[in-house]
């Protein structure tokens, strides 16, 4: 039998995360580790921006530092650089990659057709299995005679060729390697230290464990030339981290540079549906990033990838409502399963709030705040600690409502959830003496219909009237 040891956990930020949380998190890592028969496991956990907790688990050497192959954990990497050229106006998302690249297979297909696995295209190139005998060049693939299987658009099909085609674009774009431009972009500003195309020592053997022998076959580490993009990139646990943590979290700091939240909430927003016939929708994507809802009983979203080539599988998920990350690197081909066996160890969405920063409160941004009626329904604005507005309805179903932030002069906009997502939220009056806001149209008052504000529609002249008695109805003559 192949036995797992379990290494000490790594630094732990005081007060992070309670020391049963701790024990729970190494004990369950010893036994998935177990129970797949990995050679070695490494996993990390972040909250509100930090990492705070590592472990590793297996016979083969590997310690919190230890790099990893993590397959298509890449494809995010090379989606941000993307979204950066269009972020900066260089590349449009319904730009035709025949545009800014004449030879790549299906040209018409859009760059975030190519993004979220819609253009067409197959899952691999033509040739040999190219995670274990390798690729060669742009050119080479371009000439292989890639065949699209639907229309641009028809439906999700899960492609490797596609993030090929992404990497050639920022290289087109850059005049340089692909992973030039994600480590100037992405790793360094990230302090991803651990990250990159080939490994720096100490970096773990993948391995293919015999199903039914106590033997392990060492497998071959290929060059994947053009496919890089979709699948080359070696990490750890702790730097994969960080990149979920920024991915989630909240705006502000040094890293707001690589990709604004804005752009990065575009990012994860679920676009296109994974419909796999008999199973429910709870997969999505979104612009290169998988967004998951494993049950309506959870009540968790994530976003995150998996990663899979020959001798490694990772896999690394990130909860928007509360920051918290968790990341696995694997050195087995058959894989670990996902990371939900130590996401589910920190507790649900509704146990705990997320960690954001303290910004100085506007006066006039605190008057607004406190009860608005919408006709006669009561609705709360709420001032965060990051400065945001929420507003929900009193009592209602979805506490969370919905969240503005600051649109210049044009009032707040929507950027989280709810029904006003992407809605404006203005101020009718100003400052201390605001009469009225304008939700997305929707007429919100101090009192239910104040009459001193211009309701839409005008009001009834008698104004309020009571229910008779006997519960008859008010005269309407």
């Amino acid at each position: 039998m192949i036995a797992p040891a379990s290494a000490p956990s790594g630094p732990v930020p005081p007060g992070s995360l309670p020391p049963e949380v701790l024990s729970r998190l190494d004990d369950a890592l010893v036994r998935r580790c177990a129970e797949t028969r990995a050679p070695a496991l490494s996993a990390a956990v972040g909250r509100s921006g930090s990492v705070v907790w590592t472990g590793t688990a297996g016979w083969a050497p590997a310690d919190a530092g230890t790099a990893f192959r993590i397959g298509s954990i890449t494809k995010p990497m090379t989606a941000v650089v993307v979204l950066r050229l269009v972020a900066a106006g260089r590349v449009g998302l319904q730009d035709p990659i025949g545009r800014h690249v004449p030879d790549a297979p299906a040209p018409g297909a859009t760059v975030a057709q190519l993004l979220t696995h819609t253009a067409g295209l197959p899952a691999e190139p033509p040739g040999p299995w190219w995670e274990r005998h390798g690729a060669g060049p742009w050119a080479e693939l371009a000439g292989s005679g890639v065949d699209p299987l639907w229309e641009p658009g028809e439906r999700h099909h899960y492609s490797n060729v596609g993030y090929a085609v992404l990497g050639r674009l920022v290289e087109e774009a850059h005049g340089r390697s692909w992973d030039d431009v994600v480590r100037d972009e992405v790793w360094q500003p990230l302090g991803m230290t651990r990250t990159g195309r080939v490994p720096t020592a100490p970096a773990a053997t993948g391995y293919a464990v015999h199903p039914h022998a106590e033997a392990v076959l060492v497998e071959p580490v290929a060059s994947y030339g053009a496919m890089g993009p979709a699948g080359e990139v070696w990490s750890t646990p702790t730097d994969l981290v960080r990149f979920g943590s920024w991915l989630v979290g909240p705006p502000g700091g040094a890293d707001e540079g690589v990709l604004p939240l804005a752009w990065r909430r575009r990012m994860t927003a679920p676009r296109v549906v994974v419909d796999d016939p008999g199973a429910p929708f709870t997969g999505a994507w979104g612009l290169g990033v998988s967004v998951r809802h494993p049950s309506a009983d959870e009540g968790r979203r994530t976003v995150g990838h998996g990663g899979s080539v020959p001798g490694f599988t990772a896999s690394l998920r990130a909860d928007p409502a509360t920051g918290d990350v968790v990341a696995v690197c694997g050195s087995s081909t058959a894989g670990f399963g996902d990371v939900g066996f130590l996401l589910d160890l920190l507790g649900g969405p509704a146990v705990r709030s997320r960690s954001m920063p303290d910004v100085p409160a506007d006066p006039a941004t605190v008057a607004l705040t406190g009860t608005w009626y919408w006709g006669p329904v009561p609705h709360t604005l709420a001032l965060r600690p990051d400065g945001l507005l929420v507003l929900s309805a009193s009592g209602g179903v979805d506490p969370r409502g919905t969240v503005f932030a600051r649109a210049g002069d044009d009032g707040w906009v929507g950027v989280e959830g709810g029904y006003w997502l992407g809605e404006h939220l203005r101020v009718v009056g100003g400052g201390t003496s605001a009469e009225a806001l304008d939700v997305g149209t929707f007429h919100f008052t101090r009192a239910p219909y104040a009459p001193a504000t211009a309701v839409p529609g005008g009001l009834d002249a008698r104004g309020w009237q009571a229910i008779p008695a006997g519960g008859a109805e008010p005269s309407v003559g």
